[in-house]
């Protein structure tokens, strides 16, 4: 396990803005960085399945990471996602994230269609990631890759390699499973996210968690309930939290598939709301206003 990794708090996902010609929106993209600095987020991450990073090709990903670090410029760290099959592959992509200046490296474990790897591939997979880069690793647990990984599991990595140092959970009873890890925190693992789109943040950290990964289109809510958690303002922290919960297990389970970039449009953040094709069936102009509506009730746009 390594000791230097500064990775605690609210960590949105950055969406990738596209333009209407299905091209990488750049001006929005800087636009969208700066917001989520402005508002407060300890950290970020790019490139990871709610920035579509599985819809964009190599060249795109490597252009785009550089631009986000370029503009991030260590003001926070930055997370990025690093998803292959093949562990060389994955392992290559990792090392040019680190030499462009990720702050560290977050990956699934490897599966390609319904093919899913075994224990002893997980544990090859990430072997190779922890000789290929000096950065932290962060195993994104989630469903997506149809895997199912215990907490022994996960730790039993974590005892193993040294750069393997934190968790995204998003498989199953993540708050749950946030406490099984309680007896590894300090000692093979550095620290525990929460997924879901950050839901039940109160409750997660309250389980152990030691920040969330959430959509990016509400950075400033998250942070100002993190800060009143840290503050151990548990109750204040529930109630402000509470409708913005609500809109988060809309976007997650309605709008998800970056439908919900329409908030950040909505915010005057970034210029269109635009999703790489093939666009999602429930991305209709009714969904989005039913969308608007339950954000709209939760208060967002009266921050």
């Amino acid at each position: 396990m390594s000791t230097s990794s500064p990775l605690r708090g609210v960590f949105p996902i950055l969406a990738t803005c596209f333009d209407q010609d299905g091209s990488i929106d750049y001006a929005s993209q800087e636009r969208l960085v700066e917001f989520c600095i402005d508002q407060g987020t300890h950290g970020l991450v790019t490139l990871a399945n709610a920035s579509e990073g599985h819809l964009l090709s190599d060249e795109e990903k490597r252009t785009l990471l550089s631009f986000v670090l370029k503009r991030v410029a260590d003001r926070v760290p930055v997370i990025v996602t690093v998803n292959h099959p093949s562990a060389p592959v994955a392992a290559a992509a990792a090392v040019y994230a680190q030499t462009e200046g990720a702050s560290a490296i977050m990956s699934l474990p490897p599966f390609f269609g319904r093919w899913r790897a075994g224990p002893a591939e997980i544990e090859a997979f990430f072997h190779i990631l922890d000789q290929a880069v000096s950065i932290p690793l962060v195993l994104q647990d989630h469903a997506l890759s149809d895997i199912q990984m215990s907490t022994s599991d996960i730790i039993g990595l974590a005892e193993k390699f040294d750069r393997f140092t934190h968790v995204k959970l998003e498989s199953g009873n993540i708050i749950h499973k946030a406490r099984g890890f309680a007896t590894a925190i300090g000692t093979s693992l550095e620290g525990v996210f929460g997924g879901n789109s950050g839901m039940f943040l109160p409750e997660e950290v309250e389980a152990g968690c030691c920040g969330t990964m959430p959509a990016c289109y509400m950075p400033d809510v998250f942070r100002r309930t993190w800060d009143l958690l840290e503050d151990e303002q548990a109750d204040e922290a529930v109630d402000f939290f509470a409708p913005f919960s609500r809109l988060a297990a809309y976007e997650k389970d309605v709008c998800n598939r970056c439908v919900w970039k329409t908030l950040l449009v909505e915010r005057g953040v970034i210029s269109n709301d635009f999703v790489r094709e093939p666009v999602p069936g429930f991305a209709t102009d009714w969904q989005k206003q039913q969308l608007l509506r339950v954000a709209r009730h939760a208060g967002l746009f009266d921050l």
